[in-house]
């Protein structure tokens, strides 16, 4: 603030308040771009709120009907119908035999099964306590202090595992001076390593353990099989092998014990059934997957086992997704439909500092309904969505190819889309064909597909235009992906569909109002959904929304504005300042005027 104001000392006038109330309407013009801003940032936030809906609404319902499954680094992946669990039902005759369990390809009927091996791995253990001293040794115990100890120097043992039916070393290098418990940590973790950096390691495959209650040390192969073995073929601490101090025998297919001679391999063995008229299938483990079927072997001997498909299981889960996309829908129809509130402004700050705490929120309420009704960009998701849903499916097996057909409509036009089941009709959609059904809902095309459908189109649109497609302008490639796009998407299941369709909305959202702090979800429905957006690919600049424009053009608006309103009140200020110090001196010249007079 100016330090040469001067307020009305001369006029009598309330300077200050002049001043403020000139400024007052005044600020009028910036308080609106405030107001203009902060509803731009409201709706930036609905805009977030609602992509947000719909994400977790597509990612939700792919982790509840399995059309998505989680790897290790925690990206999601497409899951097809055939690994469908929830498809088909199983059941084993004699489950002391086997158990067992079916996905969505599992062969319909009553499959007999013998079991005549099980799967074993290799497995050697201690058969007399390992000793230190007169005491029964612990993990602790170094291996210098049992009974005949390690002497000599840098020992190591080299097992021999089968990589791709070659066999490899792996070295275990240990210390005398490393206890019992050291040396099962360097088996458990035992790698090959040939020293060429382009070829990955391969574990040992074994797994030690050693029991200091009992001084019994124990190996087993990992897994079961024919290819798993134990074999050594340097033992220079004689750990193992020749003096054998830590007493180890393996086991042997006949069940009988046997020391550990050097480079003589002990294996595992294979699983063998017959299945239906197919004898003697061999499998490394016991648990197998045959036709879809999966077979947990228990034991030997016989066993039936039944695979229906589980219609009410498949109609719940149908049932399930229906309700979680009328809960969508109903509540973007309430954002669409929501009343608008015009007199309720976004609250100046000085509005604010007047006003209870429960009355601002309670303002804000109504000043930040409404702010998407009607909206283009939710209306459109809603309408794709809707109307993807009646368009038939190209390319099924099965004369289910429209939703209507098993018996899923939409309600009475009040719902505004919301869809109702007739159980009846979709039960016997799913009795009469299960796979039509499922394919109707969620076909996704194969690469294989995919190359087909592109190779026709390619060679349609070559006749018609009497060019190859590398002689196409980029306009007619363009054209081109374009009706490709579509010829994907009218071989794409209905509820795949919609994810498409609801995935391309939530693109032109995320350019309208930018991602907020929802990347990650984002990149979990499609990986590159935000490409486009970081890059400028959407034809614009990249990283920035078209409401983050909008809102740093108010940004640079209010902040020349508040210049100019500084500038305008330095002047209101200097004028009145000027003006009182013209009437002080008037008054001063008065008062000495009238001390002549008197004088005289």
């Amino acid at each position: 603030m100016d330090t040469t104001r001067i307020t009305g000392i001369a006029s009598g006038m309330d300077t200050e308040s002049l001043v403020k109330g000139l400024m007052k309407a005044e600020r009028a013009k910036v308080d609106k771009l405030y107001q203009s801003q902060q509803t731009a940032l409201w709706k930036q936030e609905q805009y977030n709120e609602a992509n947000k809906d719909f994400a977790n609404f597509i990612l939700d319902s792919k982790k509840d009907l399995e059309l998505s499954k989680s790897l290790s680094n925690g990206m999601l992946v497409g899951n097809s119908i055939s690994k469908l669990s929830w498809v088909k039902k199983a059941s084993s005759s004699d489950e002391d035999i086997l158990t067992t369990k079916a996905s969505a390809e599992g062969m319909t009927g009553i499959h007999k099964i013998k079991v005549k091996e099980l799967a074993e791995g290799v497995s050697a253990v201690s058969t007399s306590a390992v000793m230190k001293g007169a005491e029964i040794a612990t993990a602790n115990t170094k291996l210098s202090e049992i009974q005949n100890g390690v002497s000599v120097d840098s020992p190591y043992v080299t097992f021999k595992i089968l990589v791709d039916g070659e066999e490899k070393d792996v070295k275990v290098s240990y210390s005398k001076d490393d206890t019992i418990k050291e040396l099962v940590k360097k088996i458990n973790y035992a790698t090959t390593d040939d020293g060429d950096p382009d070829t990955s390691e391969t574990s040992l495959g074994i797994k030690a353990n050693f029991d200091s209650t009992t001084g019994r040390l124990f190996l087993s192969t990992k897994k079961t099989g024919s290819k798993q073995q134990i074999k050594i073929s340097k033992d220079t601490g004689n750990l193992f092998t020749g003096d054998n101090k830590l007493h180890v025998q393996v086991k042997h297919a006949d069940d009988s014990m046997h020391d550990l001679a050097i480079d003589t391999a002990v294996t595992g063995k294979d699983a063998s059934i017959d299945f239906n008229g197919a004898t003697n299938l061999k499998y490394e483990s016991n648990n197998i997957n045959i036709n879809g079927i999966e077979l947990s072997l228990e034991a030997i001997g016989d066993a039936t086992v039944k695979v229906d498909t589980d219609v009410d299981s498949v109609y719940e889960k149908i049932k399930g997704f229906v309700a979680k996309y009328n809960e969508l829908i109903e509540k973007m129809n309430k954002k669409v439909s929501e009343k608008r509130y015009r007199d309720y402004q976004p609250l100046t700050k000085e509005q604010k500092e007047s006003m209870k705490e429960d009355d601002i929120k309670l303002w804000e309420q109504k000043a930040k309904s409404g702010l998407l009704r009607n909206d283009e960009y939710m209306n459109d998701i809603l309408l794709t969505a809707r109307t993807g849903l009646y368009e038939e499916v190209e390319g099924v097996t099965s004369k289910y190819n429209q939703l209507t057909n098993i018996g899923i409509t939409t309600d009475t036009w009040k719902s505004k889309g919301k869809l109702v089941i007739d159980e009846r009709k979709l039960k016997e959609a799913i009795i009469d064909d299960v796979d039509g059904t499922l394919e109707l809902l969620f076909k996704s095309p194969s690469n294989e597909e995919k190359i087909s459908i592109s190779t026709a189109l390619k060679e349609e649109w070559e006749t018609s235009k009497g060019k190859t497609y590398e002689e196409f302008t980029e306009s007619e490639k363009k054209e081109y992906k374009i009706a490709y796009d579509k010829k994907i998407r009218s071989n794409t299941g209905l509820v795949n569909r919609m994810f498409d369709d609801m995935t391309q909305g939530m693109k032109k959202i995320i350019d309208k109002a930018g991602p907020g702090d929802d990347k990650e979800l984002y990149r979990n429905v499609k990986s590159d959904i935000l490409i486009d957006f970081v890059t400028g690919g959407n034809g614009r600049k990249g990283s920035i929304s078209l409401l983050d424009e909008d809102v740093l053009d108010y940004d640079k608006r209010i902040k020349n504005e508040e210049d100019r309103l500084t500038r305008l009140e330095q002047a209101y200020w200097k004028k009145y300042t000027a003006m009182e110090t013209a009437l002080s001196k008037m008054q001063s010249q008065s008062s000495w005027l009238a001390g002549q007079s008197g004088s005289m």
